[in-house]
């Protein structure tokens, strides 16, 4: 057998393979065949993609306009269905809310007012606040020992108002001080006064509501629970003097004409709900104020940046035709958002349930008034 030329192998090896002309033709249609699919995949990707978004923005639009137009508007039997769940659910608890729905439910429940009352003055301070001085904490246990049966002359109760009032102007109140900014939009110690004060002003504030509402803005948190502390005192003694100066310090602030401007919607709703317990006629500024809210309240019955409990529980102590109409539009919100075993709400389940309960209850009252 004849040996091949290492040299002419060699060659044969490195000799390059011809192509014929057409073939990278044919490449690249190929790979122009292959991006057209891709790109159309991608477009089909991206446009099913587009149109799942538009659903979920359609979906969520819906959620937030609530009942469509024309809906019938809730029966009585199913407001009377969640009040039952709730007020079944509440009755089982030993705490204050749980009082306050046996107490309306007609069965009372005074063995368990006196224990609610006893926990509550023992935790009293020496110098008649509670929580060592916290100014919400202090109005909130003063509201509840008035609920609980307590008298407003009371030791407890009489005390407890005196700290508050020995808070008022004190170091750290809204309004004292001043700067430039502040004293242009008139909220400073030169226009305004009478505020009760949370603390010293080098310590930052935050209050978190039994309601719900939080504020962490120091600001806002010193004047939202003075506002909490005067709608105590008010209710207490409306007649008391001392309760003068701090009324027409809430009254002299200018946030009754914006939502959400210079003020948090909490501080406006703050401010009303005192300004609630201001006995005589309606204050201008409170009936502007419930302009603003009535303008703000949204298609499902809510108010962006707030707390949805915390202007209902307001609402509830205002004695004012639009209230009565703001409370009115949020019954459907109200009874889509109860959990299945009767409550509402999360972090602050009771307190949000037993407001949820008078709301249905005050809307069922008036159905059953216009029918007969």
């Amino acid at each position: 057998m004849a040996k091949r030329d290492p040299a002419a192998r060699g060659k044969a090896v490195r000799k390059p393979v011809k192509k014929s002309a057409a073939k990278p033709k044919v490449k690249k249609a190929t790979q122009a065949k292959r991006k057209s699919t891709a790109s159309a995949r991608s477009r089909k990707a991206g446009a099913a993609k587009a149109s799942a978004g538009a659903t979920r923005m359609r979906a969520s639009a819906a959620k937030r306009a609530g009942p469509a137009a024309g809906a019938e508007p809730p029966t009585a039997r199913a407001i009377q269905d969640a009040i039952e769940a709730a007020r079944e659910w509440l009755g089982e608890r030993r705490d204050y809310c749980g009082y306050l729905a046996r107490r309306d439910a007609t069965r009372g429940a005074p063995e368990l007012a006196r224990h609610l009352r006893g926990d509550l003055m023992a935790k009293q301070g020496s110098d008649g606040s509670w929580n060592d001085g916290d100014l919400a904490a202090s109005a909130e246990a003063i509201w509840r020992l008035l609920d609980l049966g307590l008298g407003a002359d009371s030791l407890a109760v009489s005390r407890g108002l005196d700290w508050l009032y020995s808070r008022r102007d004190a170091e750290g109140a809204y309004g004292s001080g001043c700067t430039p900014a502040r004293h242009e939009q008139r909220v400073c110690e030169h226009y305004i006064s009478g505020f009760f004060s949370p603390g010293p002003s080098d310590e930052p504030q935050e209050i978190t509501l039994s309601n719900g509402q939080v504020v962490t803005a120091d600001a806002s948190a010193r004047l939202l629970a003075s506002a909490r502390g005067l709608r105590s005192a008010l209710r207490a003694k409306p007649d008391d003097p001392r309760a003068n100066a701090s009324v027409s310090g809430l009254r002299g602030l200018p946030l009754y004409l914006e939502y959400g401007g210079t003020f948090t919607p909490a501080v406006l709703v703050g401010a009303l709900q005192a300004l609630a317990w201001v006995e005589g006629v309606w204050a201008s500024e409170l009936e502007a104020g419930l302009e603003t809210l009535v303008a703000a309240q949204e298609e499902d019955g809510c108010w962006p940046n707030v707390e949805f409990f915390f202007v209902l529980e307001t609402l509830l102590e205002i004695n004012h035709p639009l209230a009565q109409r703001m409370l009115k539009r949020t019954i459907p919100r109200i009874l889509e958002s109860q959990h299945k075993y009767g409550a509402w709400g999360r972090r602050h389940v009771a307190t949000q349930t037993w407001i949820a309960v008078q709301v249905l209850e005050r809307a069922l009252n008036e159905q059953r008034g216009s029918r007969s």
